[in-house]
């Protein structure tokens, strides 16, 4: 493995891993792709706004239980953004038909360009679509085409 080249690439809840592993170890990463993510537990569990089933709970935790809480905000991306950090290059991509909300993933590129330090070579970029990139072949492959050269420009291959 070569030193500064780690590249974490999650989808949806999987967005959560690596946006929370980036939030406890930013320095271990370069490049991040974070696909739909599931960014802010605690306030989606806590006020559903988006219809969420009995399995989401029992993955996630149940944020009525004050341990279940406690432990939803010790690995919620949105709440444990670090201060003064620098931040490996993260592109953030969300469609409006997703299961959660865009405004996760606009609310953490929004927190963490606030908190973190401003890096040109480390951009923390959101990408919204309106297309319902799921269900269209040609959308899913200029998605990830755009998301495969982000990395690879990162990581200067």
């Amino acid at each position: 493995m070569h030193e500064d080249k780690l590249a974490g690439w999650g989808y949806s809840a999987g967005g959560l891993l690596v946006a929370s592993a980036i939030n406890f170890c930013p320095h271990l990463f370069r490049v991040a792709v974070l696909k739909v993510p599931f960014l802010d537990p605690t306030n989606t569990l806590l006020h559903p706004i988006l219809p969420l089933l009995p399995v989401d709970y029992e993955e996630f935790g149940y944020p009525q239980e004050f341990e279940d809480f406690q432990a939803i905000r010790k690995y919620s991306p949105y709440d444990n953004i670090q201060q003064d950090a620098l931040y490996p290059a993260v592109l953030v991509s969300s469609s409006f038909s997703t299961r959660f909300g865009v405004w996760e993933a606009a609310k953490w590129t929004a927190r963490v360009r606030e908190r973190t330090i401003y890096d040109p070579k480390r951009p923390i970029l959101l990408n919204l679509v309106i297309d319902l990139v799921h269900e269209n072949r040609y959308l899913q492959c200029k998605e990830l085409a755009m998301e495969t050269a982000f990395l690879l420009k990162i990581v200067e291959f």
